[in-house]
C-alpha cells in the first residue's frame, strides 16, 4: 500500500512539474493569448507556431489583441472544447474546474487601466492547495509559478476566463 501511495505521489508530481513547464512566452507584444492556446494545444500533443495560430484567425501573423470569442474560435478550430464565462471563477468553481483537468485562459488587468489587458494560464492545483499559474509576458521572463488563491485574485484584477478542454473527437 506504502509504495502504491508514493507512486501515485511521485506521478502527480511529475506531471504537475510538467505541466507548469509548458507555458511559451509570447513571441510578439500582443500575442499573449496566442501563447496560452499554444500552451493548450501542447498539452494535448498538438503543436502549432504562435504564428500559426495567429494565422488561423486573422490569415496572417498580425501582432494584435484577440478577445475571448477570438480565442474560443481558434481553439474550437483545433476541436478543443472552449466556452467563456464572464467573470472570474469563484474559488469552490475554480478549485472544480481545475481538479477535473480543465484549463483556464484568464483575462486579467493588473495595471487596472481599461485600455489594456492581459491573458494567462491557470495550469492546476499545486500540492499545497495554490493554484498553478502560466504567465506568457516576456518580461520579467515568462513566468510559471504557484500563487494562493488570495492573492490570485488581488494581484491580477481577474475579468473573464476561458475553459479549455482536450481535443473533442
Amino acid at each position: 500500500m506504502k509504495c502504491k501511495s508514493f507512486f501515485l505521489t511521485f506521478l502527480l508530481v511529475s506531471l504537475t512539474s510538467s505541466i507548469v513547464a509548458q507555458m511559451i512566452c509570447q513571441e510578439q507584444s500582443m500575442w499573449c493569448w496566442a501563447a496560452c492556446i499554444q500552451s493548450s494545444l501542447s498539452q494535448a500533443n498538438v503543436y502549432k507556431t504562435q504564428s500559426d495560430i495567429v494565422s488561423r484567425l486573422v490569415g496572417w501573423p498580425q501582432d494584435r489583441p484577440a478577445n475571448n470569442e477570438d480565442v474560443i474560435a481558434v481553439l474550437r478550430s483545433f476541436n478543443f472544447r472552449a466556452w467563456e464565462v464572464q467573470r472570474p471563477a469563484n474559488p469552490l468553481e475554480l478549485y472544480n474546474t481545475l481538479n477535473e483537468g480543465w484549463k483556464i485562459i484568464a483575462f486579467v488587468n493588473p495595471s487596472r487601466n481599461p485600455q489594456l489587458g492581459h491573458y494567462i494560464m491557470l495550469q492546476g492545483i499545486a500540492q499545497d492547495g495554490s493554484i498553478m499559474v502560466s504567465d506568457p509576458a516576456p518580461t520579467p521572463g515568462c513566468q510559471s509559478y504557484n500563487q494562493n488563491i488570495s492573492d490570485l485574485y488581488e494581484r491580477w484584477n481577474w475579468g473573464a476566463s476561458i475553459v479549455v478542454g482536450t481535443p473533442s473527437y
